[in-house]
């Protein structure tokens, strides 16, 4: 009779989904034609407002990624070019190298803390950031984080591909002494020369290819990068040392601030080196879902970040030193560098050190460009626009975005843009802080996965028409209190409120305390109660866990007469189209469990 019954069950589900997902429908029109045309490829998996290939849960046999997996990720950032120069805002704040140090041994650790607590929602549910942001602001609601990455992925972009071009231009001029010394016809309003606008234009085409790469192939080149550029380094340092017979005068200066002076600049600084990857940090479910493991993750990504995000900006400070003694300018950057070398002697020894130098770090930037922004900002509009957006398509995009930001002006104008930079983080920090809280202590760091891909008004995200207000405010009140300091620092004229800047001074310690306070007051007296908070799925509907997972999370393998003869895909589909009204009554029965896949029974 048990099994009598579990076949009329089975039988009821398959007469259900094939009910919903079956029938012609209407005939399209010539718009439906062309919008189905331009739907992303799919194969045999279905598509919608909420979900493609790119968004679903990564399966076991696509996570790969290990220990120097890892360590290449985090180490690509801290080994390119731009971590050269953080020393020259932190010497400006009036700060010394030895005290510079400091900061960065305390910015790094907290970096690896705030990134390995934002880690788990994709090492443990193999979902990207994109997807992670609707278990905090909903369905809907989630598009406010993304498009805050995207803005941040934009800009960025762009000036990693402005300096690769830079680079790019080391290796033309290599070979070329015309190409160097090659004649600028723009005219003088154009805050760029021929040269450059060359290089970023081969750039740009050498990136190009790489968006049809899936991010999780990135990790072998991105090793052989690293490589490279930190050899490099080390090889630029030793023959600036060498030549200059010391570590130049910049080693030897004392500090005069005051020692409450002194700790504000300190807690800037640390903030101004956190904004460079709080990009990368707020986004860590994008990459740690290719996880292998918790252990290879968590010492990957403590070493990538320790070890190159100290020892290079140390060099680049070190650099600068040497060259204001040799030179008489403290060059930051490589490029410039090399193109005090040219000036003084156009021979074998400098074109050989342009090629390599150049060749290693365009190696680099490319890299870093595209796991830390193009890929990402691929993720996130595919979030936004799933039905006809992908990662390589919008990768592709932001790659033509990058050409609307100008990113020449951020280098050749004024110094507002580089100001700028060093508030990133203020907007990614309270999004950061409030994904841990609600990951680990709200929900207990157990999520469901269905419910991510659901309108089903009962589902676990939807909240209030897919919008949960209550992570707004805390997000919106943190930046808001930063944004008087914002000002003040990119208008030196005006005369700053002494609290407010301090604020936006320390917001890498006051932003999580201020958002995470409100958060946890809000939810005092607004929790949530839905029946699937703090509840993982009964059943591995997506077969993205291997059977330790399944059997650490209490979930069934997918199969069989689970969710009837039906792709889970097909069901979520069949719902959005029914307006969830059969889906959510109708219950799946099997031998162990009684399963409603968007019912508060689940």
């Amino acid at each position: 009779m048990s099994s009598l019954g579990e076949s009329k069950d089975a039988n009821q589900v398959e007469i259900v989904t094939s009910a919903l997902t079956s029938g012609s429908g209407p005939q399209r029109s010539l718009w439906g034609n062309i919008a189905k045309k331009l739907e992303v490829p799919h194969g045999n998996k279905s598509i919608s407002i909420l979900r493609n290939p790119d968004l679903d849960p990564i399966p076991a046999e696509e996570r790969t990624w290990g220990f120097w997996s890892f360590f290449a990720f985090w180490g690509l950032p801290n080994f390119g070019a731009p971590s050269l120069s953080f020393g020259s805002a932190v010497l400006s704040l009036g700060l010394n190298i030895k005290q510079a140090i400091g900061a960065l041994v305390v910015s790094n650790t907290l970096i690896v803390l705030y990134t390995i607590a934002n880690s788990n929602p994709g090492i443990r549910y193999h979902v990207g950031y994109t997807i992670d942001q609707r278990m905090i602001f909903g369905v809907y609601g989630s598009y406010f984080g993304i498009i805050i990455r995207v803005g941040l992925s934009v800009v960025q972009y762009a000036s990693g591909a402005w300096l690769g071009g830079l680079y790019t231009n080391l290796i033309f001029s290599a070979f070329s002494k015309n190409y160097y010394y090659m004649k600028n016809t723009f005219p003088e309003s154009v805050p760029m020369s021929r040269r450059d606008c060359i290089g970023f234009l081969c750039f740009q085409f050498i990136q190009m290819p790489l968006s049809w790469l899936k991010p999780r192939h990135t990790n072998v080149p991105a090793m052989v990068a690293c490589c490279m550029s930190g050899l490099t380094m080390v090889g630029m340092l030793a023959y600036l040392i060498k030549k200059n017979e010391g570590p130049g005068p910049y080693w030897y200066e004392k500090v005069t601030l005051s020692t409450s002076q002194t700790a504000w600049m300190w807690l800037y600084s640390m903030a101004i080196w956190y904004s460079g990857v709080s990009a990368a940090v707020v986004n860590q479910s994008d990459f740690s879902r290719f996880a292998k493991s918790e252990r290879s993750c968590y010492l990957g990504l403590f070493l990538g970040i320790s070890i190159p995000g100290t020892f290079v900006p140390f060099a680049g400070m070190l650099y600068a030193s040497a060259c204001k003694n040799l030179y008489g300018t403290a060059y930051w950057r490589p490029d410039e560098i090399v193109g005090q070398w040219f000036e003084i002697d156009y021979n074998a020894k400098a074109r050989a050190a342009s090629f390599f130098i150049g060749f290693a770090f365009v190696l680099c930037q490319i890299f870093m460009n595209m796991t830390q922004n193009g890929y990402p900002c691929g993720m996130d509009l595919a979030g936004i626009f799933p039905k006809y957006i992908n990662i390589t398509r919008g990768t592709l995009a932001i790659q033509l975005f990058s050409w609307v930001v100008q990113p020449w002006t951020f280098y050749n104008t004024s110094n507002q843009f580089l100001d700028a930079t060093s508030s990133f983080g203020m907007f990614t920090t309270p999004i950061i802080a409030i994904n841990v809280i609600d990951f680990y202590w709200y929900r207990k760091q157990k999520l469901t996965l269905v419910d991510f891909y659901s309108t089903s008004k009962t589902g676990a995200y939807w909240y209030f028409y897919g919008f949960n207000w209550k992570p707004f405010l805390p997000v919106l009140v943190s930046v808001a209190l930063c944004v008087p300091g914002l000002y003040y620092s990119v208008n030196s004229q005006v005369s700053p409120n002494e609290n407010i800047y301090n604020y936006y001074y320390g917001y890498m310690f006051f932003i999580p305390v201020v958002s995470v306070g409100l958060y946890t007051i809000i939810l005092f007296f607004s929790p949530d109660r839905h029946k699937r908070k703090g509840t993982t799925d009964p059943v591995d509907y997506f077969n993205c866990f291997n059977e330790r997972e399944r059997e650490q999370l209490g979930m069934l393998p997918c199969g069989g007469n689970y969710i009837g003869s039906r792709d889970i895909f097909e069901v979520l589909e069949a719902e959005e189209r029914n307006s969830c009204e059969v889906v959510d009554s109708e219950e799946i029965k099997t031998p162990a469990t009684k399963i409603s896949v968007h019912s508060d029974e689940v």
